[in-house]
């Protein structure tokens, strides 16, 4: 429920930016299809980054090496 909210604010945050960055009044047509096309776009980053590094993450080798022979050969020593 918590990253709902701060997801919530985040985006409310971005349009109220994207108004007072682009000084716009909402109560005309023309700035309201301006505001859309900014805000889609912003959002359509967002995604194409979030799929990037998803992508990435996805990617990246997280085990580590395997050990070589003799590293393991001396684990089972132990074990013995």
């Amino acid at each position: 429920m918590k990253l709902f909210i701060i997801f919530l604010k985040i985006i409310i945050v971005a349009a109220l930016l994207i108004i007072s960055n682009g000084n716009l009044a909402l109560n005309k047509t023309e700035n309201k299809d301006i505001f859309f096309d900014r805000y889609s776009d912003w959002l359509s980053e967002i995604f194409n980054n979030g799929a990037i590094v998803v992508g990435y993450v996805i990617s990246t080798e997280w085990l580590p090496d395997k050990p070589d022979n003799q590293a393991n050969e001396s684990v089972i020593n132990i074990k013995r």
